[in-house]
C-alpha cells in the first residue's frame, strides 16, 4: 500500500521534497551573505556547490543508470567547490593522511563489488570528497586551537562521507539498514555543518 502511494507521487514532487532542504539553505546563504556575497569567492563557492548538489539531487532519483553517474558528477564538482571555498591556506599533511586512509579503507570495500571501470569512477569520486574532507579538517584534526566555525565544517565533510559511502554500499554491495534515514539524515546534516561553517566564517572577516 506504502509503496504503492509512493510511486504515485509525481516525479517533480519527489524530487522538489528532496531538495527543499537543500533550497531553505540556498536562502540561508543569499540572506545572510547578501552583504558580501559577490565580494567574497567562498560564500559564492558555497553557493555553487549547494546548486549543484540538489541538480545532483534530482539526477540521482532517476531510475537510470547513466542518468545516476551524471548524478553523482554533479556531487564531485560540488566537491571541488566547496573544496575551493575552504581553501588551501593550512597544510595539515597529518590530517590529509588520516583522511587518506579512511577513504582508501572505504573505496578498497566498496571496489570489491564494482567492475574495474566503474571502480575508477569511484576512486575518482573517493579522490574528490577525501580531498573536501581533508580541507575542511585542515585546521581542525590534530589542531589545539580549533575554532567552533572551523569544527563545525569538519563535522560536516566527515558527515558527507558517511552518508555517500551508506549510500554507496546499499547500492552496489549489500541492503543497509534503514538505508534511506542513515543516508538523507547524515547528508542533510553535512550540507547545513559546511553552509553554516563558511557563511559564519565570512561573517566574522566582514565584521
Amino acid at each position: 500500500m506504502i509503496v504503492s502511494l509512493v510511486s504515485s507521487v509525481p516525479f517533480w514532487l519527489k524530487a522538489l521534497s528532496k531538495i527543499l532542504p537543500i533550497i531553505y539553505l540556498c536562502i540561508f546563504v543569499l540572506y545572510n551573505g547578501k552583504k558580501f556575497i559577490c565580494s567574497n569567492h567562498s560564500v559564492l563557492k558555497l553557493f555553487v556547490g549547494l546548486i549543484l548538489s540538489a541538480v545532483g539531487d534530482v539526477l540521482l532519483l532517476k531510475d537510470d543508470k547513466k542518468i545516476f553517474i551524471v548524478g553523482g558528477a554533479m556531487f564531485a564538482v560540488a566537491h571541488c567547490f566547496y573544496t575551493w571555498a575552504f581553501g588551501f591556506k593550512t597544510l595539515n599533511v597529518r590530517a590529509a593522511s588520516l583522511i587518506a586512509v579512511v577513504d582508501l579503507l572505504g573505496f578498497t570495500f566498496l571496489s570489491m563489488c564494482l567492475k574495474t571501470s566503474e571502480a575508477l569512477l569511484l576512486f575518482c569520486y573517493c579522490i574528490l570528497i577525501g580531498v573536501m574532507s581533508w580541507r575542511a579538517n585542515a585546521e581542525v584534526l590534530f589542531n589545539n586551537q580549533r575554532l567552533a566555525t572551523k569544527m563545525i565544517g569538519g563535522i560536516g565533510a566527515a558527515f558527507f562521507m558517511v552518508s555517500d559511502f551508506a549510500l554507496a554500499t546499499n547500492l552496489l554491495c549489500f541492503p543497509v539498514p534503514y538505508q534511506w534515514v542513515i543516508v538523507m539524515t547524515t547528508y542533510y546534516m553535512a550540507q547545513m555543518f559546511i553552509t553554516l561553517s563558511i557563511v559564519e566564517q565570512n561573517k566574522k572577516k566582514n565584521d
